[in-house]
C-alpha cells in the first residue's frame, strides 16, 4: 500500500470509520507494557514487524494529508455541521483552519 492510498476514504466507508479503525483496529506503534512482558528481553522495545511498519506508514500519511488544504477544507465542512459549532472553541478552530 502506498502512502497516498493509506488515507483513502474507501478504507473508512462510514463517518465513524476512521475513529473506529484508528482506535480499535489499527496496529499500535507502541506496545502495552503488560506485566507478562516485564521480564522479556524485548518486552519494552518497539516491534519491527510488517503490521507495525504499515501502521507507521499510515501515521505518516495521515499527518501528510492533515497538513494539506484539502484536509482542512474537509474538516471545516464536516465540523460546521456539528452541534458543537455552538461552542466558542470550535468556531475559533474553524476560523484558524480556513
Amino acid at each position: 500500500m502506498t502512502r497516498s492510498s493509506t488515507c483513502s476514504a474507501a478504507r473508512w466507508p462510514t463517518r465513524r470509520g476512521a475513529t473506529d479503525y484508528l482506535g480499535d483496529h489499527q496496529t499500535k506503534l507502541t506496545r502495552s507494557f503488560h506485566p507478562k512482558l516485564w521480564n522479556q528481553p524485548d518486552g519494552d522495545g518497539p516491534r519491527h514487524d510488517e503490521p507495525t511498519r504499515q501502521a507507521l506508514a499510515e501515521a505518516v500519511a495521515l499527518v501528510e494529508y492533515g497538513r494539506s488544504a484539502d484536509a482542512r477544507r474537509t474538516l471545516v465542512r464536516i465540523a460546521t455541521n456539528e452541534p458543537t459549532m455552538a461552542e466558542t472553541w470550535l468556531r475559533t478552530l474553524i476560523t484558524q483552519l480556513k
